[in-house]
């Protein structure tokens, strides 16, 4: 070990107050890097098997291939595995059978031998899978049928063990590209995914392809879509000899084609397999489409608004933390290698080079991270397993991965460690670089002086040459007696003294105010972060509150049948609706383990809503129209509540018993705050901006007609819009259209629904009593409900459920369905905790880094001033004016700190509100006042206890000492 090794760790020994607060720094740093980068693989790798278990392993998807184009997939080494999928013809199933089973039934191969799960067989309701020639499987809604004559024929009804006769054919589609305006025309089932206007679109079939008889085996159940265009379509499949791709390939017909699924044995040569299939018709003529729902967490393809934001937040994480990390290390050696420059000087008139002072210097930030690395690396490990062990309940339901039988688990990947590594050594490397190459390049006869920490700057010097002017004018006495400058004047000869060094630019002070500066940044980022990810689970999570069990009640008795509530005309009698619902309401109301939270009916009017009570920017948002004369028309939900939940409502929301549940004159309350999720983009609107009449209309019969609502003609008067199946449309003016009509009062807006409602998607709600049913009779009667909370007990739930349809039966006019949200709810709760999990570890690691990083920063700052402050002692300052003197010192380093932390903060806040309304258009920015605060207040707090604490030590040795002392 060389001289200057030796020198290093003889330093970091002597100042181990120093050396055990870099390390804690430097393993609180790798922790969250490692944490952070061993979360996103695990939680990608968990999407990724979950995807996998789903829509299967495959990654390329070729279709309509060539003999080339299979040889190029069998014979391509970069190809992990392949399964190939023919297509033998189309079956026609007449216009008899179409409407209940579907035009087409696409005759493919069923592809049994696929060990790597390339693709997601479709789940076998009865019988089994072929596995021999002539045997094939069938759509589940098959079975049991008898079809009409057509291409598929069968003694009696389909079942397992019957005998099919298949005629097979080329079906052929002839339409219009809407894109490009061209005529295409396709066959089978290769037009999946393709957009045409229907208008242009011809169907032709021919039974060219021969006939073929097969034994039923079993039963799939058949959804019409898959993940693979391969599998798409209402199919029968047959089993696969491993001939049946060769002899589509040798044969001319159109309709028979092979399609390849594959996956690589990189996920990254995607692109140029991709592109060499393509690059060419001769190989892939039906096209080449990619698994990018697998693809997205292999890090291969991009991803939905959802994501983007979230990588977008995550980025800024990774930028936090390696901010937050490389001010704590370099901080710390900052402060150590300006204190230590004389020493650094007598090493250099010794004859020591520039290099190997830097390596000095070096070699002890090498032992930090040699200890504070592996620490840290296992610290984020360790954390990891902690938090996922605790929230893997929260991640499962999240991620729906149970149902695939997907594990939840940390998933330690040796690049992400390498690069947990690599980003934390490199931090320490750039951190402990510039204060080496600092000491270096002072002369040794500078660093012996120290006069490298006395330079003034600009503003300081212009003052003293502004008071050398001034003193020329004035007598010692007045020199003497007036104080000079406003800190002086305030504190006196402590403030005059503390001013004068805050007026030098030494380092000291820069990398003080620094670090206090990242710490109030990073608490207040760290705050940010926590309210952003918890507005975004909170809008994306949605639950029903208080509730475990609903039950939705229709009123579907017979007309003419004692007791109906369903008139012969088709309307309902809901007066007769509120009775019944009333009575057994009384009968289900002491069910044990399950207390009633409210009943009521819900309704559906064709509503009209007043320019001055409009949103325009919400309600642009609601399914409706916005009219020309600032008005806007649509659908509207009304909910009716029983008087119980209405009174506790109106109590809620602060309003008025009196004017609220005033039976002659009912107001409503409209629910004014809707969370949308709007293809991955969450936003939030309010529809309404005052309170005022809402019309409910109902429209006159038009023979052969559909009323639309209401609308803006072309001079821009109000209409009603009439349309019929064939596409023909009248609009009538808005006086003649209207049957009848209601007024309906809003005299209240609310941002939360009553207790077991929540919003109707895009529809705006309307609240009243249910006493003011009568105005139901220009309203469309949606069905009746009833919710109980169980205190969370799916297994109450379920009791309650069974009581209340058994005390259901004596009420043959009401139909029940029932709803048990109590696991729903759980799972949810789950998801929200998992979520609130992590921004809470985040958080305090982050609190810790800003908080090892200030009292690091400062505690090293004064102890390695132990020599100053001997010198101020020895010349007769007082314990009284030293204390003075240090306290306006660190107020100036907080003032300052804080204001650029503060400004630091908020940018960042301002750079999340932009990430975050990628997927959250309304998301508004806001001041992070709480976050400011706490922020202030734990600066404040570690300022006082660093201060303490240095000065403790700092008093430790006595003034001789410390004057001699080479400060280390």
């Amino acid at each position: 070990m060389s001289v200057f090794s030796r020198f290093a760790l003889r330093s970091l020994a002597k100042n181990r107050t120093r050396t055990i607060v870099s390390v804690i720094g430097i393993a609180l740093s790798c922790a969250l890097i490692t944490a952070v980068l061993t979360s996103v693989v695990s939680i990608q790798t968990l999407l990724a098997e979950r995807t996998a278990a789903d829509e299967g392993t495959w990654q390329v998807e070729a279709a309509g291939l060539s003999e080339q184009g299979l040889s190029f997939i069998e014979d391509d080494d970069r190809i992990a595995d392949h399964l190939e999928v023919a297509e033998l013809g189309t079956i026609d199933l007449g216009s008899e059978n179409a409407a209940d089973y579907g035009n087409w039934l696409f005759a493919k191969t069923w592809p049994a031998d696929d060990p790597d799960h390339l693709v997601a067989l479709p789940k076998i309701e009865s019988g089994r899978a072929p596995e021999a020639p002539g045997e094939v499987i069938l759509p589940h809604y098959l079975d049991g049928v008898e079809l009409a004559p057509c291409g598929l024929t069968s003694t009696g009804p389909i079942s397992v063990g019957s005998t099919l006769t298949a005629e097979l054919g080329t079906r052929t589609v002839r339409f219009v590209d809407s894109d490009t305006g061209e005529e295409q025309t396709v066959t089978g089932t290769s037009d999946i995914g393709s957009y045409y206007d229907d208008e242009t679109t011809e169907n032709s079939f021919t039974p060219d392809l021969g006939t073929r008889t097969y034994t039923v085996v079993g039963f799939y159940r058949s959804y019409g879509f898959s993940a693979t265009r391969a599998l798409g379509g209402n199919c029968l499949y047959t089993y696969d000899d491993g001939t049946a791709a060769a002899a589509a390939l040798v044969d001319d017909a159109p309709a028979t084609t092979v399609s390849s699924l594959f996956s690589l044995k990189r996920a990254a040569d995607v692109d140029a397999v991709t592109a060499e299939l393509t690059e060419t018709d001769d190989l892939a003529q039906g096209g080449v489409v990619t698994h990018n729902t697998l693809l997205r967490w292999q890090g291969v393809t991009g991803s939905a608004d959802i994501w983007d934001t979230l990588y977008g937040i995550a980025a800024i994480l990774a930028a936090v933390i390696l901010v937050a990390g490389i001010s704590l290390v370099y901080n710390a050696f900052a402060i150590s290698v300006a204190e230590r420059t004389r020493q650094f000087g007598l090493l250099s008139s010794l004859g020591a080079s520039r290099r190997q002072l830097r390596r000095t210097v070096l070699t002890e930030s090498l032992v930090l991270g040699a200890i504070g690395i592996p620490l840290g690396i296992a610290l984020g490990l360790l954390g990891c397993l902690v938090v996922f062990t605790c929230t893997g309940e929260g991640l499962a339901a999240m991620f729906d991965v149970n149902t695939y039988g997907v594990e939840v688990r940390v998933v330690v990947d040796p690049v992400a460690i390498a690069l947990s590594t690599a980003l934390a050594l490199v931090t320490l490397l750039v951190s402990a670089w510039l204060p080496a190459r600092r000491a270096s390049r002072v002369s040794a006869v500078d660093a012996i002086r120290q006069t490298q920490d006395v330079r003034l700057t600009g503003r300081a010097r212009r003052k003293l040459t502004r008071t050398a002017r001034c003193a020329k004018t004035e007598t010692p006495d007045e020199l003497a007696a007036r104080p000079r400058g406003l800190a002086a004047r305030l504190f006196g000869v402590p403030g005059f003294v503390a001013h004068r060094n805050l007026s030098r630019s030494t380092s000291k002070g820069r990398v003080t105010v620094s670090a206090l500066a990242i710490s109030v940044a990073l608490l207040i980022i760290s705050g940010s972060i926590a309210s952003v990810l918890g507005y975004a689970s909170s809008t994306a999570l949605n639950t029903v509150e208080n509730v475990d069990l609903s039950v939705r009640i229709d009123a579907t008795a017979s007309a003419g049948t004692d007791g109906a509530l369903l008139r012969e005309d088709g309307t309902y009698d809901n007066a007769g609706i509120a009775r019944a619902l009333e009575r057994l309401a009384g009968d289900t109301a002491d069910i044990e383990g399950a207390r009633q939270v409210g009943y009521g009916m819900t309704y559906i009017a064709d509503a009209l809503i007043p320019a001055n009570m409009v949103s325009a920017s919400g309600s642009a948002q609601f399914f409706g129209t916005m009219l020309q004369d600032g008005g806007w028309s649509g659908p509207v939900y009304v909910e009716y509540l029983d008087d119980a939940l209405w009174r506790s409502y109106v109590e809620e929301q602060g309003l008025s018993a009196k004017e609220f549940c005033d039976l002659a004159a009912p107001r409503a309350i409209a629910l004014n705050r809707y969370d949308v999720n709007d293809a991955g983009i969450y936003s939030s609107y309010s529809p309404i901006s005052a309170t005022g009449q809402i019309e409910s209309l109902s429209f006159a019969n038009l023979d052969g007609f559909y009323a639309g609502g209401v609308v803006s003609d072309e001079n821009g008067e109000r209409a009603v819009w009439y349309n019929a199946p064939d596409g023909s449309e009248q609009f009538v003016p808005l006086g003649q259209a209207i049957a009848a009509s209601d007024s309906i009062e809003v005299g209240a807006l609310a941002d939360a629904a009553p207790t077991g409602l929540v919003a109707h998607g895009r529809a705006l709600t309307l609240i009243l009593p249910l006493s003011a049913i009568d105005l139901t009779r220009t309203m469309g009667f949606g069905n009746a409900w009833m919710n109980f909370d169980c205190a969370g007990s799916g297994d109450a739930a379920s009791r309650a459920e069974d009581a209340i349809s058994t005390i259901a039966e004596g009420y043959p006019e009401l139909d029940c369905a029932y709803t048990n949200y109590a696991a729903a709810k759980m799972q949810t709760r789950m998801m929200a905790d998992t979520v609130q999990t992590f921004i809470y570890c985040f958080t305090v690691i982050c609190g810790l880094i800003a908080v090892t990083n200030v009292f690091n920063t400062l505690t090293n700052s004064l102890i390695l001033r132990r020599r100053e402050f001997a010198v101020l002692k020895s010349i007769g300052m007082g314990n009284r004016a030293f204390r003075r003197m240090i306290a306006y010192e660190c107020m100036s380093y907080a003032l300052r700190g804080f204001a650029i932390g503060l400004a630091l903060g908020l940018g960042v806040t301002a750079l999340l509100a932009n990430t975050m309304s990628q997927s959250f258009a309304t998301y508004a920015l806001t001041v992070p006042w709480r976050e400011i605060l706490i922020a202030g207040i734990v600066v404040v707090a570690i300022i006082i206890v660093s201060c303490i604490y240095a000065l403790t030590k700092s008093k430790s040795a006595s003034i001789v000492e410390s004057l001699r002392a080479d400060a280390l």
